[in-house]
């Protein structure tokens, strides 16, 4: 059997992942019972009703919201649950299964229709110091204290002392309201942490994050510096001059033993 039910949900942590309040789920008596109709398969929110294995329901649903509604977002979950049940004059044919699947719904109420989005940077970092050989990355935390749903648009330019400025583009990702979501970066279509891709870096770099809101909003930025010396290679050469000491002072000592000799019978004299 499967049942339908629209159910809120917030933020969970800051990688995207929302919770369902379930126990606010809309039902007749729920302060959202009008906002939504169930058009198909059924006329109610949580009745069961019969699917076939293999068979394919598409589900149509009504948003009404009163026009007295606080203008803000709403965040629901369209909730598709398959349980074990069978009806009793059904023959259960093979394992039965039972899934949850979930589409989730982003509500903005405006009069204008265009609503105010202000993100914030919460965290824009990178190392102070690094070494030439290593990775220039960086930490993005963005924030939503606003009443709108907003993508993280934007952008990170890094300005070397010499050399070109590399860009990196940040991945689209929606941050709710009340909510601080970890931001990554583009690299294709592929999704990846945000670092440079500079193979040796030397001398000071400057990095800027730059975001907007939808549709060329507000816009904000942060500049972060970070300095790159060649700790490893100081460390090998080091190492190399140091072998060599050692070697060359050993093999002088392998050369003139009748020195060393002489030496150490005239200390005893």
């Amino acid at each position: 059997m499967a049942s339908i039910y629209i159910i809120p949900f917030f933020a969970q942590g800051e990688e995207g992942l929302v919770a369902l309040d379930e126990k606010n789920a809309v039902t007749a008596s729920s302060p959202f019972a009008t906002w939504f109709s169930l058009i198909s398969p059924i006329s109610t929110f949580g009745e069961k009703f019969y699917m076939a294995g293999g068979q394919r329901q598409d589900v149509t649903i009504k948003v009404s919201p009163p026009a007295d509604s606080s203008e803000k977002d709403y965040y629901f979950t369209l909730l598709y649950e398959l349980n074990n049940e069978i009806p009793g004059n059904i023959a259960p044919i093979g394992p039965t299964n039972q899934a949850r699947i979930g589409a989730n719904l982003l509500i903005s109420l405006s009069e204008d229709g265009e609503p105010p989005k202000d993100p914030e940077i919460v965290e824009f970092s990178a190392p102070k110091i690094i070494d030439s050989l290593g990775k220039l990355e960086f930490n993005i935390r963005l924030g939503n204290m606003g009443s709108y749903f907003f993508k993280s648009n934007g952008e990170i330019t890094i300005k070397p002392m010499i050399g070109s400025p590399e860009t990196l583009a940040l991945t689209p990702l929606n941050v709710i309201s009340d909510s601080i979501r970890n931001i990554s970066c583009l690299k294709g279509e592929e999704t990846v942490n945000c670092r440079s891709e500079s193979k040796v870096l030397i001398g000071l770099y400057k990095s800027t994050l730059k975001i907007t809101s939808d549709e060329g909003g507000v816009i904000r930025e942060k500049t972060v510096s970070t300095f790159a010396f060649p700790f490893s290679l100081l460390l090998v050469l080091i190492f190399v001059f140091a072998t060599y000491r050692i070697i060359k002072n050993t093999k002088s000592k392998a050369r003139n033993p009748l020195d060393n000799t002489i030496h150490g019978s005239n200390n005893r004299e």
